[in-house]
């Protein structure tokens, strides 16, 4: 027997009996279960699209949501942080006072002499005296003499080049 096709043509008996996946009945029969079954196949496939559809709104949803945590923890972090500049400059200003007023204290405080200084013959009095000369005199330049701050001359004189030192063409590479 010859499998025809399931949709009954216009000039086809809807009571002829033929084979089908379902076994054999008659045309009119096969072309409904046909027709049910490409139904239901239909209302999968708009099922499936319409639970996409859903899913992808909750998607773009979720996204949003997460882009807009992010951007609020990024906010909080960069607080956070300032917050912490802020705190670590106030503490460093507070130990920078307390050791200026420690210093301010102890400034503040009377020198105390150490002890056999109680006798004022060495502080001075405020007047103008003579002192004696000193010790040992500078020795006086003889017109020969060279100080020490003036360059010797250069021993030659037929103007050629002269090398640099090591240590500067060691720098120069």
């Amino acid at each position: 027997m010859t499998q025809r096709p399931l949709i009954l043509d216009n000039n086809q008996d809807p009571w002829q009996i033929i084979d089908t996946p379902w076994g054999e009945m008659e045309a009119w029969r096969a072309s409904t279960m046909a027709t049910g079954t490409m139904g239901a196949l239909a209302q999968v496939a708009a099922i499936v699209r319409s639970d996409a559809a859903a899913l992808q709104e909750r998607t773009v949803a979720f996204d949003a949501k997460k882009a807009s945590i992010l951007r609020t923890v990024n906010k909080l972090l960069s607080f956070m942080a300032r917050v912490d500049a802020l705190t670590s400059r106030v503490e460093a200003l507070e130990k920078k006072r307390r050791a200026d007023e420690a210093a301010a204290r102890e400034f503040k405080e009377p020198i105390e002499e150490p002890p056999g200084m109680g006798d004022d013959t060495s502080a001075p009095s405020g007047k103008l005296h003579a002192l004696p000369p000193s010790e040992v005199p500078e020795p006086a330049l003889a017109e020969g003499d060279e100080v020490e701050f003036e360059l010797p001359e250069p021993k030659d004189l037929t103007g050629s080049v002269i090398p640099q030192p090591t240590s500067i063409q060691l720098n120069e590479g």
